[in-house]
């Protein structure tokens, strides 16, 4: 998978150099996919590539779109958010992360398979080699060596034309009878039962991986958009069409059955050395190998900037955005983006056929979400013409394959069903505050915490001093005392105002209002939280607004694990009878006090509290 790569300015990447990224990503499949398909279905390998290559024709058409639709980048978790909701694009995000888990571990074993059709040594150590290569990839990104679209084109172009040097000079040397021969492979096509059909199509998507790595191009792509994803697309699919098919067919129909056997991981550098001698094969080698390592780095790329996106959004931990203090980089999120692909080489032994299967569990997901994602909008935006019918196809299409995939390869299913799941239930525990939750309920962890946030706390309100602790609030309860706590998350004066007339209604000459501020993380740590500048802005209007109603507003900030916690426990000590939030779409309230947050905090009020939710 590719993510956009870094550019000299804004909106630099030509067509050209978009196809490139993505060919480095979806070429690599050449090199592997022969050999795994030939151990699943025998000679056919060339017809179900053939077949699935339709699908792959109808699926590119519509990245133009995707790419239009989502400008900044985001691909599957941008599409599948907008057709399906926020925690369907964070399935999105965490089937595509299976995707660059197995992009990154089949394409390391593969590289090093390859290298060990020159140097014998490699071959009995293939899965300790890979391994090491990952280990080495982890400390380039670490270090912060970046990848660049130019080196992307050198390099696929590199691959395009060793590829097409094969492809040529076997059209050159095969005779009649050869030809015969190699067509001979489709023969077999008609006396296939449904069940095969249908394994070998699912099988032969995996031909087609990278497609989506252009949706991650979009941020960088030159405008106009449309214009630069089109050509780039038509680019991919020509080149596509002219190695992947046509590699396939000559390698089940010239290499020896012997070879074939024996040699299934490198097909394309034994077809070299058939096509070109010792040195077209010398030069696939290296062009596989170097391709195919640069993919495996791309894949941590995109892990660990899909891991950042998803902790932004709090459905994985915050440490994952911490950077290191030498080179500035995500080291937390490029050790697991790493790591996981390296237990997964561990764990297969480097087997090609485990591998394959893995990882079709993942491409074929986020290609259903992403392609039917599509489908869903354009329905919605009344577009119901031919391209929305051949859109229809591609998803079907899709969806067959990985419902096969689902039933016939139970191991993979297991894998990947395992690792997307246990990747959701733990983002979404993490996203609604279950984890913390259950963490905080342990009395010697809420003890400690709740010391730590007592002297944040204190510290923040010297320093800031048009704000009070909760402590000092209490403290001072006899001189300004209230029924009515007002929580603030931004500006929001409609909110204000409303705990302000209860204030008057109530006869009373002051009101509390509070920020909570949550700390990142599951523990409070040796953090030294200050009031936030959302924070501090927010209590001043806050006091602003309701000192011209007369009333004298008391501005308390604290820290808490949860904004239900925080709130709750103001409104138990300072005991109010009623507390007033605000819940907009429109501004940061919403997105703070979310409706999961407004259900938490009525939870928790004391029984004698009024909530009172401002829209």
């Amino acid at each position: 998978m590719a993510v956009a790569p870094k550019q000299e300015g804004a909106r630099q990447l030509t067509w050209v150099l978009a196809w490139a990224v993505v060919f480095c990503d979806i070429g690599t499949s050449v090199y592997y996919v022969p050999g795994i398909l030939y151990n699943v279905v025998g000679n056919l390998a060339p017809f179900f590539v053939a077949l699935t290559t339709i699908g792959f024709v109808l699926l590119a058409s519509k990245y133009v779109e995707i790419v239009q639709r989502t400008p900044n980048g985001g691909g599957v978790v941008a599409i599948a958010s907008m057709a399906f909701g926020e925690r369907m694009g964070a399935l999105g995000g965490m089937l595509i992360t299976v995707d660059f888990f197995l992009t990154c571990a089949i394409s390391a074993v593969s590289g090093f398979y390859y290298l060990s059709s020159v140097v014998p040594a490699l071959a009995e150590n293939v899965p300790l080699f890979a391994c090491l290569g990952l280990v080495f990839l982890a400390i380039v990104n670490i270090v912060g060596v970046r990848e660049s679209a130019r080196l992307s084109l050198v390099m696929a172009t590199a691959s395009l034309v060793t590829n097409l040097a094969v492809v040529v000079l076997l059209a050159v040397q095969l005779d009649a009878e050869q030809w015969k021969h190699l067509f001979s492979v489709f023969e077999g096509a008609a006396a296939i039962s449904g069940r095969e059909l249908l394994v070998g199509f699912g099988a032969a998507w995996l031909a087609f991986s990278g497609l989506e790595s252009i949706g991650q191009l979009a941020p960088a792509m030159r405008q106009p958009l449309k214009r630069t994803a089109k050509l780039a697309l038509v680019g991919v699919t020509i080149t596509i069409l002219l190695t992947s098919p046509t590699l396939t067919a000559l390698s089940i129909g010239v290499l020896p059955d012997g070879v074939k056997s024996e040699h299934s991981e490198r097909f394309i550098a034994e077809l070299g050395g058939i096509a070109g001698g010792g040195l077209l094969e010398l030069a696939v080698v290296f062009t596989a190998a170097t391709l195919l390592l640069f993919a495996a780095n791309t894949a941590i790329i995109g892990a660990y900037h899909v891991f950042l996106a998803l902790a932004e959004r709090k459905y994985f931990p915050r440490r994952f955005l911490l950077r290191n203090r030498i080179f500035g980089t995500p080291h937390y999120a490029i050790m697991f983006a790493t790591g996981v692909p390296l237990m997964v080489v561990l764990a297969t032994q480097g087997e090609m056929g485990i591998l394959g299967d893995m990882y079709a569990f993942g491409l074929l997901g986020a290609f259903m979400l992403e392609s039917g994602g599509l489908d869903t909008l354009r329905w919605r935006d009344h577009q119901r013409g031919i391209v929305f019918w051949l859109g229809l196809i591609a998803t079907s299409m899709v969806i067959v394959a990985w419902i096969v995939n689902l039933i016939e390869k139970p191991a993979a299913t297991a894998f990947g069903g395992a690792l997307a799941a246990s990747g959701m239930l733990y983002g979404l525990a993490l996203r609604e505050g279950w984890i913390k939750e259950a963490i905080h309920q342990i009395p010697r962890v809420s003890k400690r915490a709740m010391a730590k946030a007592f002297v944040g706390e204190a510290q923040a309100s010297e320093v800031f001093h048009e704000i009070v602790s909760l402590n000092m609030a209490k403290q001072i309860k006899p001189l300004y005392d209230s029924s009515t706590l007002v929580a603030v998350a931004g500006r929001n004066p409609s909110v204000v105002a409303e705990a302000v007339r209860r204030a008057v209604g109530m006869g009373e000459k002051a009101l509390y209002c509070i920020y909570v501020e949550e700390w990142p993380g599951l523990f409070y740590g040796d953090l030294n939280l200050e009031p936030s500048e959302a924070g501090v802005d927010a209590l001043t209007m806050a006091a602003k607004q309701a000192a011209a109603s007369g009333i004298e507003l008391i501005p308390i900030w604290t820290i808490s694990y949860s904004l239900a916690e925080g709130i709750s426990r103001a409104a138990d000590e300072l005991g109010v009878s009623a507390i007033v939030i605000g819940l907009s779409q429109r501004t940061a309230l919403y997105r703070l006090f979310r409706r999961e947050a407004v259900r938490k905090l009525a939870d928790r009020i004391p029984p004698h509290c009024r909530l009172i939710v401002v829209s």
